[in-house]
């Protein structure tokens, strides 16, 4: 099992080896535009805090002002899963969900709100009143709000997906977890 962590509060995000040590770290933000009809973790917001995992990716050549390089898309873990990791001792059930990694939290929650997935992304949302999409596409783009995922500056996406392309190729489990409350809403 690789771990794939993004600390809301510290804006980054990780990810550890099959042996818990760090392999990259990079900035991210899980900003998001907080437009929609289902708050606060349905589309258009911040994904609730918890344990997903990666279900795959998708690599643009060239890159996209919407994605970067790329995406690595998120889902709920499936109870299938989530019992694989239960029978190898990497997780364990705890009243208020379970942890991996010595990380509690719930259990997925998109499909709750409304969601059947997310993404990890480079690029940018466009910019205000249009204008030039170049921006989306530098190296170390700022890192604009999403529909509710995680962004990355293109540059440390493309290493992301160096590094986890080959691991979700070979069926390697990818356990992505979100620690950290969005910052409440404003009426």
């Amino acid at each position: 099992m690789i771990h794939v962590v993004f600390e809301r509060r510290l804006e980054r995000l990780a990810v550890f080896g099959p042996d818990g040590k760090l392999w990259h770290a990079i900035p991210a933000t899980g900003a998001a535009h907080r437009a929609g009809p289902r708050p606060p973790y349905g589309p258009g917001f911040p994904m609730p805090p918890g344990h997903y995992r990666l279900t795959g990716r998708v690599e643009h050549d060239p890159a996209t002002p919407e994605d970067g390089p790329g995406a690595l898309f998120v889902g709920d873990l499936d109870p299938a899963l989530l019992q694989r990791l239960l029978d190898a001792g990497r997780a364990k059930r705890r009243e208020a969900g379970i942890e991996i990694a010595r990380l509690p939290g719930a259990v997925g929650g998109l499909a709750a709100h409304g969601r059947t997935g997310i993404a990890i992304r480079g690029g940018a949302a466009a910019p205000a009143g249009g204008g030039s999409p170049e921006g989306a596409l530098a190296p170390f783009q700022p890192l604009t709000p999403s529909e509710g995922g995680v962004r990355a500056h293109n540059a440390d996406l493309a290493r992301l997906l160096m590094i986890l392309g080959p691991e979700l190729d070979r069926g390697t489990t990818v356990v992505f977890t979100v620690l950290g409350e969005p910052p409440p809403l404003r009426g």
